[in-house]
């Protein structure tokens, strides 16, 4: 690898006269670390800065709550490590390489000699440095997504058409940006007979094989690495090469631990796994099964005769380009997520995830069933319209209704259907009464879960689950944003309708504190009704501000006038939503 010309390419080091630049680059270091090692940790020294050739370096930072935050990623021309250079400080964050790496190391001994005879050299640094304080990322985890340029598509077990797989999504990336699917064949074809099979330690192989790979990462947006169902050299290398793993089972072979997945097991890579279920409609085994034998972060549905639609929704999530819905709850005013879905549908605009909570996990999960906004406007009607099926009073010292009707009415839409089961990316949310936490429910019966995020506290009773009283998740996230940011996939559509502005009583001044029964005409647009409504849909102004700046697009239903239980004002809801929405999504979308 030619040291000088990377150098020069940076634009750290491209004002640099010639005489500059050899010496640098006489003194800079190459090295190369694999999948999963470590390039520093927390605490460490600081020092070099490190130029990326080839590969990916993940850095994160500690959480004492939970897992590791992801702090980002660099890839091929990016440099890692110079700040805490700069700053002359010990290293604050962990990094480690996603799949194999290849570097130019530059000690700090070299920089600081660089600086002192060069300025412009520090000044390019610093300017660096101090854009990447300033930035703040506000997805780490769909940029993640968003800048991955190596996929490895590799088959769970033998009898998978891996080729025509892989063929079908090299197409679909290849309409976005530069694409190449690599297998042996076209190896050989390049490089000649046997290349393909040079192992790692393989010598001048080995360095000519990898050359020839970083020059086509150069050249394409998106490489597409075909494995094989044995972990043969090829395979190991295509695994080894990628910023995602993408593992293709068959929805009708038992999950086992293959070859291949026993390979991946022993290793140490950190590339993100992702499952592909290839599936004729029905699965026999379950996904959940799949992924725990792969080890992978979540699964895709993918028809086995891999249609277009199937294979360009998988194309959009593992790039970062989805479109992801998020459902806020609100009673009859969720009518209005109908509105936005009729607007995207018109404008052939597919959604690619969604979730929801209360009302807005009921209309998400028919979203992720596949129904268009006709299909779900019947669905609604037939249930909270014409159904009647709230009208179970009990009067009992739990809930004003039963809810035993509306949970058979779910049975009926849902059936037995599983949330890991269906083709559309799905989530809803709780609220854990009895810990007081928001529960994600993103597998399991889709009606159990369904019915528990609508389970609005007084009107209907909890759901009891291994003990615990679970709630409306409204009571804690009326906008279940979280999940899905955390998901990363795509750009994100927010239906809110939780904003209730009339909840407050006018008193006489010298009535600072007062019981609510005493003020008497004052509160009289007020009932039970209206409270627990404001309960559970609860959005505090700096959760909603919060979310506005996240979101890419943020929908404030014009439905404030509406009551929880306004079931006969559906047709006025989802019109005056849908003309909302298509004016935002007007204004939101390019022009072509």
């Amino acid at each position: 690898m030619d040291i000088q010309a990377a150098l020069k390419a940076n634009a750290l080091f491209r004002d640099l006269d010639r005489r500059a630049l050899r010496a640098a680059a006489a003194r800079a270091e190459w090295i190369e670390i694999g999948g999963g090692e470590y390039l520093f940790r927390v605490g460490q020294p600081s020092d070099a800065l490190y130029l990326i050739v080839n590969g990916r370096i993940r850095v994160v930072g500690a959480n004492p709550d939970g897992p590791p935050l992801m702090l980002g990623e660099v890839g091929a021309g990016d440099t890692v490590g110079e700040i805490t250079l700069v700053t002359a400080e010990r290293h604050t964050a962990d990094a480690y390489a996603l799949r194999d790496t290849a570097m130019i190391r530059l000690s700090r001994e070299v920089f600081d000699d660089l600086v002192v005879r060069h300025p412009t050299a520090m000044l390019q640094v610093t300017r660096l440095v101090v854009a990447r304080l300033r930035a703040v990322t506000p997805a780490p985890e769909r940029e993640s997504v968003r800048s991955t340029r190596t996929y490895a598509v590799v088959p769970a077990h033998p009898g998978v058409d891996v080729a025509a797989f892989a063929h079908a999504l090299s197409a679909e990336l290849g309409r976005v940006a530069a694409t190449l699917r690599l297998d042996v064949a076209r190896v050989e074809q390049a490089l000649g007979e046997g290349m393909a099979a040079t192992d790692f330690g393989g010598g001048d192989r080995h360095r000519r094989l990898t050359g020839w790979l970083t020059q086509l990462e150069d050249r394409y947006r998106y490489l597409v690495y075909q494995g094989s169902a044995a972990p043969d050299a090829w395979t190991r290398r295509c695994l080894r090469q990628a910023d995602r793993i993408l593992v293709v089972a068959s929805a009708d072979q038992r999950p086992f631990v293959s070859r291949n997945l026993a390979w991946l097991g022993e290793q140490n890579l950190r590339a993100p796994r992702e499952l592909a279920l290839l599936h004729d409609g029905n699965a026999r085994y379950s996904g959940l099964a799949w992924r725990e034998r792969v080890g992978a972060d979540i699964h895709h549905r993918v028809e086995r005769t891999l249609p277009p639609r199937d294979i360009a929704r998988l194309a959009r999530l593992v790039s970062g380009r989805g479109i992801c819905l998020v459902l806020g709850g609100g009673g009859a005013r969720g009518f209005a997520h109908v509105g936005l879905v009729r607007a995207l549908q018109e404008r052939g605009i597919p959604i690619d995830a969604v979730g929801g909570t209360s009302m807005g996990a009921m209309v998400a999960a028919l979203v992720a069933m596949g129904y268009d906004a006709h299909e779900l406007l019947a669905r609604l009607r037939a249930t909270f319209v014409t159904g009647k099926f709230l009208n179970d009073y009990s009067l009992s010292r739990i809930s004003l209704i039963s809810a035993q009707k509306f949970h058979r009415q779910l049975r009926v839409l849902f059936g037995e259907r599983r949330i890991e089961d269906l083709d559309i990316p799905f989530y809803c949310l709780s609220t854990n009464l009895t810990r007081g936490t928001p529960m994600v429910h993103d597998s399991g019966a889709l009606a159990t879960w369904v019915g528990a995020s609508m389970a609005v506290p007084g009107i209907a009773p909890p759901i009891v689950h291994q003990g615990d009283l679970l709630v409306d998740g409204g009571l804690l996230s009326a906008i279940p944003f979280e999940p899905m940011a955390a998901f990363g996939r795509g750009r994100i559509i927010v239906s809110d309708v939780s904003r209730e502005p009339n909840l407050r009583v006018d008193t006489a001044e010298d009535a600072q504190t007062t019981s609510l029964l005493s003020v008497g005409a004052a509160a009289r647009h007020l009932n039970m009704f209206k409270i627990l409504f404001h309960t559970a849909t609860l959005t505090s102004e700096r959760e909603s501000r919060d979310i506005d700046s996240r979101a890419d697009l943020v929908l404030h239903m014009p439905v404030s006038d509406v009551s929880m239980f306004d079931w006969d004002e559906m047709d006025e809801v989802v019109y005056r939503a849908y003309h909302h929405a298509d004016q935002m999504l007007d204004e939101w979308l390019p022009a072509p």
